[in-house]
């Protein structure tokens, strides 16, 4: 009997973790906790500004805001959305190196593509995208016994968990969420999520996004006009002419006896 009585209760606790689990996890549905540890809510400093306007204050993003400027999307930006903004820092732009920063901003076709390729339509928070990438999380969780066993017995294969998005730019990125609790776009990890405007929201990102058909090593080789500049050639050298010398004045010889003499040569005396 004592032995019945031990492995039903056995039974409710393992029955019982899925729900505690699942209440740990929720935990405050208004806060999104990012790896760093920051947390972004709609707050009094972002209640009455739109995503233009946040980026153009924040201190670092002040790279992708002059890059904004100069691919006049401004005004986008601020009137235009809902739109969700995958922003890359001061340090994501600066690992792209000056002269790739500066070639882009002369080139404001590419510039411009680049921009639009951090631009989703539509407001996803953390919590949108990963649930979007863990497809239907609930019915993960809420698995029958079979499942439980397999879990605590390390059964199962892992899954990567990923979903796409299209940007403004046409092409789709890639977000994935890696060991349960790091949201990556691409290859970028986002920093701070939750940022949110008027217009949208806004999750800061460690690297810039660049898009499938951008070369940014072929922008980087290009003049401000687009083209390489091509070089002059050299000058050849020229040899030096031979001089010609015009033959020496031949000497007459005296002339013979009853004929008139012949005429003197200049500086010859006869």
């Amino acid at each position: 009997m004592r032995r019945w009585t031990v492995l039903c209760a056995c039974i409710l606790v393992l029955l019982a973790m899925p729900f505690a689990v699942t209440a740990a996890v929720v935990g405050d549905g208004n806060e999104t906790v990012t790896p760093a540890g920051e947390t972004g809510q709609m707050g009094p400093q972002t209640a009455n500004m739109t995503i233009a306007a946040y980026i153009a204050q924040d201190q670092n993003l002040t790279r992708l805001y002059e890059a904004i400027i100069v691919a006049d999307l401004y005004d986008t930006l601020n009137t235009a959305g809902p739109y969700t903004v995958f922003a890359p820092s001061n340090e994501a732009f600066d690992a792209l190196g000056t002269d790739t920063f500066n070639q882009l901003a002369t080139d404001t076709e590419n510039l411009t593509m680049l921009l639009q390729y951090h631009v989703v339509d539509g407001e996803y928070t953390a919590e949108n995208l990963t649930n979007m990438t863990q497809n239907e999380t609930g019915e993960e969780e809420n698995g029958g016994i079979l499942d439980i066993f397999g879990g605590l017995l390390g059964g199962g294969e892992e899954e990567e968990n990923m979903t796409a998005l299209d940007t403004l730019s046409g092409e789709s990125l890639n977000v994935t969420m890696e060991d349960n609790e790091t949201l990556m776009i691409e290859n970028a990890t986002v920093t701070r999520a939750d940022i949110y405007a008027t217009n949208g929201v806004i999750h800061i990102i460690d690297q810039v996004l660049v898009p499938p058909g951008l070369n940014l090593t072929a922008v980087e080789n290009q003049t401000a006009d687009g083209v390489v500049t091509p070089q002059e050639p050299a000058t050849p050298v020229e040899e030096p002419a031979t001089p010609i010398q015009e033959p020496a004045t031949p000497v007459q010889e005296p002339a013979a006896p009853g004929q008139e003499p012949a005429t003197p040569v200049m500086g010859v005396p006869i």
